[in-house]
């Protein structure tokens, strides 16, 4: 089975964020700025968006950053040695046709994404991928504080920070709501099995398998759960990601070989494609 070897993940720290949730509004003015290419530097990115930053902080980086981990952009070196943020082809399609994060699929594909063990952000790589075994769907804030402190080694502390919040706000993510809260008991919620998220899923899934170097034609479920978290991360059981795969199936995304156990799947095409059709189903 398919490990992913911790030491080659490039995952934001834990407090990447300093205490902010990602606002739909900041990300879309985020994205126009990485569509002209512009530095990844705090005051310029401020200047230009007008995402309120103060004197040596604010929320100006941790929007960038966000956008980073859940691979809307990515960072590239310029002729001058200048580090620029530059549109993926997930945040191209976004940036176009739902740069406010006004559909639930783009808030869901987001969240995936901010969960990759390799490139995702820390603490939601922990909550919502690494601890399913151990938590399960639900749990209370404490337990789940006291497993991040555990596994990320840090003294016993407040280390959830925003991201319960994130998933309520109006501003931010609650068309996602992947984890609800009831006074201090928390649940987690499933991904959503809807024909309209077929292209994003596929697109998310390929992807994975690209940052992990796999160019084998044929994968194993085992393996995608290694690589994104395929049944861990979405909640799915059994019968529901066999389902999720017969629908991609279908529409003709993926080739299922159900005589394998466990099944065994090949994609059509690469993550760069797949991306440009992920609204393609959307009314």
């Amino acid at each position: 089975m398919a490990r992913i070897k911790a030491e080659t993940n490039s995952r934001l720290s834990r407090n990447f964020h300093r205490t902010f949730i990602p606002e739909r509004l900041y990300l879309a003015k985020l994205l126009q700025y990485a569509a002209t290419n512009g530095p990844y530097d705090m005051q310029a990115i401020a200047e230009a968006t007008g995402i309120p930053t103060g004197v040596a902080s604010g929320k100006a980086l941790p929007t960038a950053d966000y956008c980073l981990g859940m691979g809307l952009v990515r960072l590239e070196k310029s002729e001058e040695n200048i580090r620029t943020l530059n549109l993926t082809p997930f945040g191209r399609i976004v940036y176009l046709s739902d740069r406010y994060f006004k559909d639930p699929l783009t808030q869901w594909i987001a969240h995936l994404r901010l969960c990759d063990p390799l490139q995702g952000a820390e603490v939601w790589y922990q909550t919502f991928h690494a601890s399913f075994q151990v938590l399960g769907s639900n749990f209370s804030r404490d337990n789940l504080n006291g497993w991040l402190c555990t596994t990320m080694n840090v003294p016993r502390q407040n280390v959830i920070g925003p991201l319960i919040s994130m998933y309520a706000s109006e501003a931010s993510f609650s068309l996602c709501g992947a984890i609800r809260a009831s006074g201090s008991e928390l649940e987690r919620r499933k991904a959503p099995i809807d024909p309209a998220f077929a292209y994003g899923y596929v697109a998310w899934l390929v992807s994975a398998l690209e940052r992990n170097a796999n160019k084998q034609a044929q994968i194993s479920v085992s393996e995608l759960e290694a690589y994104c978290g395929f049944r861990s991360l979405t909640g799915w059981t059994l019968g529901e990601s066999q389902e999720v795969l017969a629908l991609l199936e279908r529409k003709g995304l993926a080739v299922v070989d159900r005589h394998m156990h466990p099944w065994s799947v090949s994609f059509r095409s690469s993550s760069d494609l797949q991306w440009g059709d992920l609204y393609k189903d959307c009314v």
